[in-house]
């Protein structure tokens, strides 16, 4: 049955249904064959693939009830040659992936007196919102490269684009291994950032909005970038908070890499301005030292900072790693200092937090297969409260161009919630 609603009305999802329409039955499956074919007949010149994949998912006692989180996203590649490429992400993000199951079934009412809602009718509606799982759109970007035989690499973005800082520009442009931190993502940063589990920190900064991007190719080892775009925040926190650079930004962002046998560097600096004129500015360095089965891996910078507001250390990102690998052994030292503005939102709960990580690895994960125990702790510079100590077996392996990764985390100091004392983490994702 074909159902429609008036406009306004929200479907089980937590979206707008199809508003009703004039248009014939007999019209939509002509229509849907004329776009089909129009989307269809481009793609039989160009190469298809998948770049990457990632899905993972946290099992764990939430207030006594056993919980799944769950995190997918993929990327969807067109390329034409070397020439030119077209780039699809989606992602999905699920707090309680039960609970998203259940409330498929159930309805939001559709209030017409324009009331307020209060009590149980208002945490019901917000809790069927805030554990919805939708698969939603991340980020589509067309490049072209050799524009007018320069050595000239052009792209339009829409979205989620590029991270600064993270190391993965690196491996698609030149070839390389993955050098960057495994402390990061899903399996690292489960409650998210500030308890939105929906945002991780990934780099020291990220592309978000529209606009372009120009990269100078004439150098083997040396890769000048230019974007240019207008930028929005990652959250819709700043319709009702002032605790973000919001509104309409118009940003700008310079970056640097270079690559070389023992280093691989990277520097960006960049800004925002916004409608009422207020300059936002940020910076980072990124770098990998390796040699003699001794690595080094670092990322600092100031994800944002808003002009004439007193600088402090809480303004900082930054990671230092520190890495030993010794044949069939290899040991990670990881500490992170959070920062409280990360993407245009300020933060005030990762005030003072800090992450310290020891991963001890036996194998070879370029082998397929490797396994260890890390152990650490989250902890608050100036506070005792929230001090979370772990010690968790991992393992890693590889089969059929997919990578797992298999961690269960033993916290003892929550000893007197025995349910909570341990959660597990499951990831696949595309093995590079």
């Amino acid at each position: 049955m074909n159902q429609c609603v008036k406009s306004g009305a929200l479907s089980a999802a937590g979206i707008l249904k199809r508003p009703c329409s004039r248009l014939s039955h007999a019209r939509v499956p002509g229509f849907g064959i004329i776009m089909f074919v129009l989307a269809v007949w481009p793609a039989f010149s160009v190469e298809f693939s998948v770049p990457r994949i990632e899905m993972a998912s946290r099992g764990w006692s939430n207030n006594g009830d056993f919980t799944f989180s769950s995190h997918f996203s993929a990327d969807l590649a067109l390329s034409g040659g070397y020439k030119y490429s077209f780039l699809l992400g989606f992602s999905l993000d699920a707090p309680d992936i039960g609970k998203a199951f259940t409330y498929r079934n159930s309805n939001i009412k559709h209030i017409d007196s324009g009331d307020p809602v209060y009590g149980e009718d208002y945490n019901d509606l917000a809790d069927q919102i805030n554990n919805q799982a939708v698969l939603g759109f991340r980020i589509a970007k067309a490049t072209i490269r050799n524009i007018l035989g320069l050595p000239l690499e052009m792209s339009y973005f829409i979205g989620a684009g590029d991270d600064f800082c993270a190391g993965d520009e690196f491996i698609t442009r030149f070839g390389i291994s993955p050098f960057g931190t495994d402390f990061r993502g899903f399996i690292s940063f489960p409650n998210g950032i500030g308890g939105n589990t929906t945002r991780r920190y990934f780099g020291i900064h990220g592309v978000r909005g529209t606009g372009f991007s120009l990269a100078l190719t004439t150098w083997e080892h040396v890769i000048p970038m230019l974007y240019l775009y207008q930028d929005f925040p990652s959250t819709l926190d700043y319709i009702s908070s002032g605790n973000v650079f919001g509104g309409n930004l118009y940003s700008g962002d310079l970056r640097l890499l270079y690559i070389h046998d023992w280093l691989r560097l990277e520097v960006f600096w960049g800004f925002s301005l916004n409608t009422s004129k207020d300059l936002s500015m940020r910076g980072g360095l990124m770098f990998h030292l390796t040699g003699h089965g001794v690595e080094f891996f670092f990322q600092g910078g100031i994800p944002g900072w808003k002009a004439g507001d007193k600088f402090n250390i809480n303004n900082l990102f930054f990671l230092i790693e520190p890495r030993l690998r010794l044949g069939f052994f290899d040991m990670y030292l990881s500490f992170f200092y959070h920062p409280v503005e990360y993407i245009h939102v300020i933060t005030p709960e990762e005030k003072g937090r800090a992450d310290i990580n020891v991963k001890f690895l036996f194998g070879n994960i370029d082998s397929g297969l490797a396994g260890g125990i890390e152990t650490g702790g989250e902890l608050t510079i100036d506070s005792t409260d929230g001090f979370v100590f772990y010690i968790s077996p991992i393992g890693t392996f590889i089969s059929s161009g997919l990578r797992w990764d298999l961690k269960i985390r033993f916290m003892p100091l929550k000893y007197d919630s025995p349910k909570e004392m341990v959660d597990f983490f499951i990831g696949v994702r595309t093995a590079l």
